[in-house]
């Protein structure tokens, strides 16, 4: 008669107290948040060139900008907390799990910090091109008749939008760390420490309860 082990997959959510498994659960809500403040940025310039006579320039997302990096890190970083969750077995015994789960966390921190710097880039132009000043040159009627600010616009979701990105940057930049700790590299050289320790406390001798021996000195005349 044969035995047969059946390799069932068993949900562990403990993970989530975990930094590895927080910070990932951290990073799908921030980038929900950065994903969010970025498409609800539109606003509206309002310019009166007449006592009863008004123009309006308006942008909103998506500006002319690609932010398909933020919802790929939000699929990415729920992916791996699902994966954390359901095969955390695995991933504690297969050394290449967490050697994958380390390259494309280094690669997704890179590209946090470089989108982050170009979308805060991107929100300067933003505001220099939908300034009153910029907006009144391709006006033609404020040459002739003159014009006046009536409203200006907001840029304060943006804004908080280049917070959040940096934030998920610190989070993924974070959460190298903790992943490192789980390959085997990391491992690996803990273990070669520990006897080196282990050594270095063992040459530590206990401290002798007798006095150290005298030397003997000989009197003048004495035989022996």
């Amino acid at each position: 008669m044969k035995i047969r082990y059946l390799n069932t997959m068993t949900a562990y959510f403990g993970i989530f107290k975990e930094p590895r498994g927080l910070i990932r659960l951290l990073q799908f809500l921030f980038a929900i948040f950065a994903f969010a403040t970025a498409c609800n940025g539109s606003s509206s310039l309002v310019i009166q060139y007449s006592s009863t006579k008004t123009a309006q320039a308006d942008w909103s997302y998506p500006y002319n900008l690609q932010n398909s990096d933020i919802t790929i890190a939000m699929l990415l970083s729920l992916a791996f907390a699902v994966m954390y969750v359901l095969m955390d077995r695995q991933y504690r015994n297969d050394e290449r799990f967490p050697i994958i789960d380390l390259v494309i966390t280094v690669i997704w921190t890179i590209f946090w910090i470089a989108g982050s710097s170009a979308w805060a880039q991107g929100v300067t132009n933003i505001r220099s091109l939908t300034s009153y000043d910029n907006v009144v040159q391709q006006f033609p009627a404020c040459g002739s008749l003159g014009c006046s600010q009536s409203q200006s616009g907001t840029y304060a979701n943006i804004i908080v939008s280049v917070i959040f990105g940096f934030l998920n940057f610190f989070l993924w930049a974070c959460c190298i760390w903790f992943v490192y700790k789980e390959t085997r590299f990391f491992k690996s050289r803990t273990a070669q420490q520990q006897p080196q320790q282990q050594n270095n406390f063992s040459n530590i001798g206990a401290p002798s309860m007798y006095p150290p021996p005298t030397a003997q000195t000989q009197m003048p005349g004495s035989m022996g």
